[in-house]
């Protein structure tokens, strides 16, 4: 159901002949996807002059479904690689606006590649939709369990609104794309799992992004800024430990604990924090502690997250951290085994890319937002230390001049090592709020992350349309990224 929220450089580039050609279009009609077209307007002297009136139009035309779309999505959360429903709507949209589908890529069910058009370049935007686990909220303004949900996750990070933004932004641009003529290809990419760093990681191991000319990404966040940054690499590392079960009170001496490998394991990684870069992150938890106290365990698994700001240093905090799995078997008389579940690269910036996108986020300023919103905003700050006094983020923030640093991870690090990338977040929840919080999902289900939705999807769309019928935007790019 949609909630509308209540109180309870700066470089100028000239546009090419393609480009000029689009404006054109918005004064004779135009046919759009099979969701919804506009009915013709006549032209005005602004609209006949951009190139993006018919993305902006497809997007504007189409809001309500693509609210109903992202309420579903966040109404059903699903974790990293069982998002069946969610894929299968952005899958259905794409589909009915004539795009092919590629589904199961890279060995992952939910995973999808969605392409429309032919030929050069070839524009890719992502597209998430994972939920986090143990994060279920109503789209409430306090913090508040959803009671209408068959699991207890929810959508903290935004994604819910980042999956149908990035589709529709590939069927505005295409739409584009069609009606003037214009060669190239737009892809959509689903990709899944991105809270556990999988998704892209094993999709760029297929090299599924190798032959793109660019690759466009966006995040939900409570501001509106091109990610002109970088990130931090993580690795997600997994040890089982094999020892020993035996009566833990009448025959201790014939058991080996695993969790006792565990348990100095950690203690080991502990200390070793005291010897690590100031950027460097060590997270676990303990995924098999054993059954009951009774028993002495004879598995038990510990879960790893190493995070620097190069991956050279994740690098050297990994081959640690296996001398001290190692010394723990040592200690214990067990056995280990090492599982690395992903490892995600840092984000490699790129300028030109980056300054496309601020010129489309200028063009389109930051997200709107109502006295309702903003009072709905400002009760879900009640608990947040130092708030700021804005509720809602509505200023669009200027690129920096230097690339900042991101101190969390993304499997989008991986696709930026593999062709010219570039994002921004945009403001769709509360000011303040911190990373997968219950502030994010109750945002995400009102109209609060809805009309940052619509600002991103008009945002990409635009960028893709630029890339297509100006080719030194892409010569720009690579030259940056080599």
């Amino acid at each position: 159901m949609h909630r509308t929220v209540t109180p309870c450089r700066r470089h100028s580039r000239s546009v090419s002949r393609s480009s000029v050609a689009l404006a054109v279009l918005v004064t004779a009609g135009w046919s759009a996807g099979a969701m919804a077209a506009p009915k013709p307007r006549a032209a005005t002297p602004a609209a006949a002059r951009s190139p993006y009136s018919i993305s902006d139009q497809w997007v504007a035309a189409n809001v309500d479904s693509l609210r109903a779309v992202t309420q579903r999505i966040w109404s059903h959360p699903e974790v990293g690689l069982q998002e069946v429903r969610a894929s299968g709507e952005l899958i259905a949209m794409l589909e009915r606006n004539g795009f092919k589908i590629e589904r199961g890529v890279a060995g992952m069910p939910t995973a999808f590649v969605a392409t429309a058009g032919s030929g050069r370049p070839i524009v890719g935007i992502l597209a998430e939709f994972d939920a986090l686990p143990g994060t279920s909220q109503a789209a409430v303004s306090e913090k508040r369990k959803r009671d209408d949900s068959d699991n207890d996750a929810g959508h903290a990070c935004g994604h819910s609104l980042f999956g149908v933004a990035s589709t529709a932004a590939a069927i505005a641009a295409y739409t584009t794309a069609h009606a003037a003529h214009l060669p190239g290809t737009i892809r959509l990419y689903g990709t899944p799992a991105e809270e556990t760093g999988i998704g892209k990681v094993y999709m760029a191991r297929a090299g599924l992004f190798d032959d793109l000319d660019a690759a466009l990404h966006w995040h939900p966040s409570d501001k509106s800024q091109v990610s002109f940054a970088t990130s931090k690499c993580v690795i997600s590392v997994k040890y089982h430990f094999d020892g020993v079960s035996a009566h833990a009170s009448m025959s201790p001496y014939a058991g080996k604990s695993a969790l006792d490998a565990v348990e100095l394991m950690d203690v080991g990684a502990n200390f070793l924090r005291e010897h690590l870069r100031e950027d460097a992150r060590i997270h676990y938890v303990i995924t098999d502690g054993g059954g009951q106290p009774n028993v002495v365990p004879p598995t038990a698994e510990v879960w790893y997250y190493l995070r620097a700001d190069a991956h050279t240093d994740g690098e050297k905090m990994l081959a640690r951290i296996r001398d001290i799995a190692k010394g723990a078997t040592l200690m214990t008389g067990t056995t280990v085994t090492e599982h690395i579940e992903s490892d995600s690269f840092e984000l490699l910036p790129n300028r030109p890319l980056s300054e496309l996108l601020q010129r489309q986020l200028d063009r389109i300023g930051g997200p709107r937002f109502d006295e309702r919103e903003r009072s709905f905003a400002r009760q879900t700050q009640a608990d947040l230390a130092d708030a700021p006094f804005e509720p809602l983020s509505t200023k669009v923030v200027p690129l920096s001049d230097q690339p900042w640093l991101i101190k969390a991870s993304t499997d989008v690090g991986n696709v930026s090592w593999a062709v010219p990338t570039s994002g921004l977040n945009v403001a769709c929840y509360t000011n303040g709020a911190p990373g997968h919080s219950w502030q994010i999902v109750a945002c995400a289900g009102t109209s609060i992350g809805e009309k940052g939705m619509m600002v991103a999807a008009r945002v990409l769309a635009g960028a893709a349309v630029d890339l297509l019928s100006n080719p030194a935007l892409i010569g720009d790019a690579r030259r940056d990224f080599d």
